[in-house]
């Protein structure tokens, strides 16, 4: 069962690793352009650099591009570009927040529709818990 605390923790902690990714990433769009994804999302984006700066739009709660929208809808979390960032950002966090956000997950405007899914923050807490350390764990848990 989820507290409002732990809601509002990881709500915090999304918030914080967000801040970290907008001032990691150099918008090189070498995750882009290892996504075995990219050719799914609709539009499709010819421009690695603009996909990539229209999902950080995103995930600062901005519009994005159409791009941007269509790209973080289609992520299947492969990993593919977590390896491929020269910057330490992992695309796939960055992707994940933009989604969420784009979702209204965040509590700003829905820009992104995507099916009902009760079990969406089940799993991102999840994931969450695979990815921080123990001690992350109890600040941000």
């Amino acid at each position: 069962m989820t507290t409002p605390h732990s809601t509002g923790a990881l709500k915090e902690f999304i918030r914080a690793e967000g801040a970290r990714i907008l001032g990691a990433c150099t918008q090189c769009g070498k995750c882009a352009e290892v996504c075995p994804m990219v050719r799914y999302a609709r539009p499709t984006a010819d421009d690695p650099k603009r996909l990539v700066a229209g999902v950080l739009a995103l995930v600062r709660g901005e519009t994005g591009t159409p791009e941007a929208l269509g790209w973080t809808a289609v992520c299947v979390r492969s990993g593919d570009c977590v390896p491929a960032c020269p910057e330490d950002v992992n695309p796939t966090m960055m992707l994940r927040i933009a989604r969420m956000t784009a979702s209204g997950g965040l509590g700003g405007p829905k820009r992104l529709n995507l099916p009902q899914d009760r079990d969406f923050f089940d799993r991102v807490r999840a994931f969450a818990k695979l990815s921080l350390t123990e001690e992350e764990m109890r600040d941000w848990m």
